[in-house]
């Protein structure tokens, strides 16, 4: 559970860059036209049902794409972390960089294929999930109202 919660900020890292692979042609057009204020709470919610599924299957898949790795999944998360900010600097040996090289790019195919399907499966359509995730990276009330969202559901979790 502790590996969840921390992993929490590396799948949102992952969610929000995977989400710009929805961003092509007329999509762009229409996420732009999306006004922040537009995205309702149930969409917010059905979203953070999306991250939440998703994070759960990444977290499989890292076990299970480590497993026969001499790297934990903490260790993983925090080199993945620091190669995403400059600032925060994790000393990386040669054998724990060939374990992050062969093990991101499965681990990004599985992320895309389990985004897709939670999607779907939440009711969201692929451009309007990207217009949500276009707000939350633009729009601080978004960000706001989706955090008092997965707190309250994460409350709910632990009763």
């Amino acid at each position: 559970m502790t590996f969840f919660k921390k992993s929490a900020a590396l799948l949102l890292g992952f969610v929000l860059m995977a989400g710009s692979a929805f961003a092509q042609g007329n999509m762009q057009q229409q996420m732009q036209q999306t006004q922040p204020d537009s995205i309702t709470d149930e969409e917010l919610e059905k979203f953070a049902a999306v991250t939440q599924d998703v994070n759960q299957k990444v977290n499989e898949a890292v076990d299970s794409l480590l497993a026969d790795k001499e790297m934990n999944p903490e260790r993983f998360q925090e080199i993945m972390m620091s190669q995403r900010n400059p600032q925060d600097s994790a000393d990386v040996t040669d054998q724990e960089q060939k374990t992050i090289d062969e093990v991101q790019p499965k681990l990004m195919q599985t992320q895309q294929k389990e985004l897709m399907g939670a999607i779907k499966a939440n009711g969201l359509q692929p451009q309007r999930f990207q217009a949500i995730v276009q707000a939350l990276q633009t729009n601080p009330e978004v960000g706001k109202r989706y955090r008092k969202i997965v707190g309250a559901q994460q409350g709910q979790g632990q009763n």
